[in-house]
């Protein structure tokens, strides 16, 4: 067990809430304030949804508010089942912003694609 990075403790979807902010950021960005048992996080970025195609896109994305070690990237993938299912949605493809501090400053990281588990129908 590593001291300085304890494992953070695993969500569930019914533990996550999320609602859009208008007061801080200008369109076309928006700021998506997600809560979690132990954590507050803030995602800014241009959201981008097609309803037809029941798919999501935030482009320019930028997390605030803990570090990946501390929630981990299962909590991650929890998050956005949670937002896919609250949504509605059966796709959200993240895109980072260019990295100003941190891993690698000055590049955008790879994206992230998440969807929704297909589960078998009940009735075949």
């Amino acid at each position: 067990m590593n001291l300085l990075f304890p494992m953070p403790v695993r969500w569930s979807v019914s533990d996550i809430t999320f609602t859009l902010d208008d007061d801080q950021t200008d369109d076309p960005i928006a700021t998506l304030v997600v809560r979690a048992p132990d954590a507050t996080l803030l995602v800014m970025a241009e959201f981008n949804v097609n309803r037809p195609r029941r798919t999501m896109k935030l482009t320019g994305t930028h997390i605030h508010g803990a570090t990946a070690n501390t929630v981990g990237f299962a909590n991650l993938k929890t998050i956005a089942l949670a937002v896919l299912e609250g949504m509605d949605l059966d796709e959200i493809v993240i895109e980072g912003g260019i990295r100003t501090t941190g891993a690698g400053p000055g590049r955008i990281p790879r994206p992230f694609r998440f969807t929704r588990p297909v589960l078998p129908d009940p009735g075949a």
